[in-house]
């Protein structure tokens, strides 16, 4: 029996009107786990990202710190209220019907983003999706050490773990494979599937797109 197509979705400007990232530390900054300063080094850090140049490693530090020492639990308890008062309201409901067609079709269903786990996880189950992929979080001893486990969700990292995840689940290629998303970041799984879908795309992505006659598209952000 052959495997059922691949539909894989990033979620920062893709199924979301937004970043969770970026919105996490700012929500971290009004519930007073963070100070305002942080506010602006989140600016910084996304002017990067959108560039396609952000260092992973120095970002992904400063987003977990706050978390460092905490347990699961703990850290749940700030998260999910953040996806229920921040995330919820970002929830493009145009790519909820794009989730929802491959869902009609028998398509397998993955989320892949470059945000940490913390944060993906809650926003995946929210979504109905079970397949999760995001920058993977060490604990020591039950509590959060602040480091990520390489590689990370982003670029060739998110390719490498798609991979991973491809072959657990028996897929021998990237044939039958579609890949929503909106970022440079993310050209090379782009590249890598059969079937590329550039939603929303950054001016960059924008661009490749063109000129590699993609199919873009173009979400209402309401």
């Amino acid at each position: 029996m052959s495997k059922p197509d691949l539909a894989i979705f990033d979620l920062d400007n893709t199924i979301l009107n937004g970043d969770s990232d970026y919105s996490m530390i700012n929500y971290l900054v009004d519930i007073n786990l963070l100070d305002e300063a942080a506010k602006l080094q989140n600016d910084e850090f996304i002017q990067d990202y959108q560039q396609g140049q952000l260092d992973f490693d120095k970002y992904t530090h400063f987003a977990l710190k706050p978390y460092i020492g905490m347990t699961q639990d703990e850290i749940d308890e700030i998260i999910l209220p953040f996806v229920e008062t921040i995330i919820e309201p970002m929830i493009n409901i145009f790519a909820l019907k794009l989730i929802h067609d491959h869902h009609e079709k028998g398509h397998a269903i993955l989320l892949a983003s470059a945000t940490n786990e913390l944060i993906v996880k809650p926003i995946a189950q929210r979504l109905n999706i079970h397949n999760v992929i995001g920058t993977k979080v060490e604990f020591i001893n039950n509590q959060c050490s602040g480091e990520f486990i390489p590689p990370s969700a982003l670029s060739t990292g998110k390719l490498k773990l798609v991979e991973s995840w491809m072959k657990a689940h028996r897929y021998n290629n990237f044939s039958r494979v579609t890949f929503y998303s909106d970022s440079i970041n993310d050209l090379p799984l782009l590249e890598a599937v059969e079937f590329p879908k550039p939603v929303n795309p950054d001016l960059k992505l924008e661009a490749i797109s063109n000129e590699k006659g993609w199919d873009v598209i173009y979400l209402p952000r309401i």
